[in-house]
């Protein structure tokens, strides 16, 4: 599936930049005159202050920035599943471990959902907390939570149509593997 172009973290990243500078900015005016030592001959903190916040505000970055870089990725072939649901971590999950691949309404948001199926089978990757952090939302917008599901996508950040994603991963998936798609035509 063909990542759609990243407007809201370039926006996100944006913003930060902007709200980094002006405070980094801001701790240079106030504390960029600091003599290095005190007149008692101590070293002076508040003259490494600047330094410090312009580091901060560069680590911050990092993470934005990556998400930028690194977008949600959606792939199958014969052998698995490969989702990337963040920046972090891309899942291999093998078609023997996948119960359930759905398209799914929540609160206006539409997801593509993987729910695995429990078993012996711990091949691949497994979801973690740091990869189920747009499951996370989809559970706090849902009124019934999302039991059952393992992962979540936002489909917003993919070209097309749900229907096409859904026949792509379809013509890979196995028999066993239900592919559905439970959204509302509009």
């Amino acid at each position: 599936m063909a990542t759609e172009f990243p407007s809201r973290p370039l926006g996100t990243l944006t913003w930060y930049v902007a709200c980094a500078a002006l405070a980094v900015l801001l701790v240079r005016a106030l504390f960029g005159d600091e003599p290095e030592t005190l007149d008692s001959g101590a070293h002076n903190p508040l003259a490494e202050l600047p330094m410090w916040t312009a580091g901060l505000a560069a680590a911050g970055a990092a993470p934005i920035a990556l998400s930028v870089a690194r977008r949600p990725r959606v792939a199958a072939n014969h052998f698995a599943l490969t989702v990337r649901p963040g920046w972090v971590r891309t899942l291999v999950l093998p078609w023997s471990r996948v119960g359930e691949v759905a398209a799914i309404e929540v609160a206006g948001e539409r997801y593509l959902t993987v729910r695995l199926q429990p078993g012996l089978d711990r091949t691949g990757s497994n979801p973690a907390w740091v990869d189920q952090t747009v499951l996370r939302k989809l559970a706090k917008a849902s009124d019934h939570g999302a039991r059952g599901i393992s992962l979540a996508v936002r489909l917003r950040d993919f070209n097309g149509s749900p229907d096409g994603h859904l026949a792509a991963l379809a013509a890979f998936a196995p028999d066993q593997v239900q592919v559905a798609n439970r959204l509302e035509k509009r």
